[in-house]
């Protein structure tokens, strides 16, 4: 029976030869990161866009006791 392999390194990284682990990864991570930092912003400016019609309606004042 011949002897069994073992698995010298593993590498992360960019070139062709790696891993594909490390690309994905990274492009997960930046694509997270540059969506959690565009919906605020696209948000704020649809509620901009909107202007003064958006506003916040006063509670009715209590009905007068006798």
């Amino acid at each position: 029976m011949a002897p069994r392999g073992r698995i010298l390194a593993t590498r992360f990284g960019l070139n062709p030869n790696s891993s594909s682990l490390g690309v994905d990864v990274t492009f997960l991570l930046l694509g997270a990161a540059a969506l959690s930092i565009f919906t605020p912003v696209v948000g704020a400016l649809l509620r901009l866009r909107r202007g003064s019609s958006a506003h916040v309606v006063d509670p009715p004042s209590p009905a007068p006791t006798e």
